[in-house]
């Protein structure tokens, strides 16, 4: 990977690690505030701080060996920094007590299918097997998240 492409995939990177902290942080204060959920919102918000060790480990193996890698699908700084701040205005809005949990679920269930949806797998095309397992694996935990939430959706609709 040339250079310029090189640092781009990195900031990339960063950027897409800062957001699963950001989702940390929401789960977090999710966890502090409904203690009922505590340990679920727990929970998801270590396997978010996981991503983003795994996502930082995964820019270690780029920026060490870049002749392996090639840049893939490219994502836009600005989208990402939106996607952190919109995650930053949901904090804010939990600590308020300005959202019901059932519709702090609804936001998780969002961000997990967006996250999704980024395809974060494909910003590096490369061959190196353990690359491709670090991404598959954060790819795999969100799916699981999303139907994880998407469960606790539903006890909380049934609970009234």
């Amino acid at each position: 990977m040339t250079s310029p492409a090189l640092d781009h995939t990195l900031e990339t990177l960063e950027l897409m690690a800062r957001a699963e902290e950001a989702i940390q942080r929401l789960y977090g204060t999710c966890a502090d505030l409904w203690k009922e959920n505590g340990d679920f919102w727990q929970g998801l918000s270590g396997e978010e701080k996981c991503h983003a060790d795994i996502i930082r480990t995964m820019a270690a193996m780029l920026a060490g060996n870049p002749g392996h890698f090639q840049a893939g699908r490219p994502f836009s700084a600005g989208v990402l920094n939106t996607f952190i701040s919109g995650i930053e205005h949901q904090i804010e809005s939990v600590k308020r007590s300005a959202v019901p949990e059932l519709n702090a679920m609804h936001i998780a269930l969002d961000i997990e299918q967006a996250l999704i949806e980024a395809r974060y797998a494909e910003v590096v095309k490369t061959d190196n097997r353990r690359f491709q397992e670090l991404a598959s694996d954060i790819v795999r935990e969100t799916a699981v998240h999303r139907r994880l939430v998407e469960k606790k959706i539903t006890q909380l609709q049934a609970k009234g």
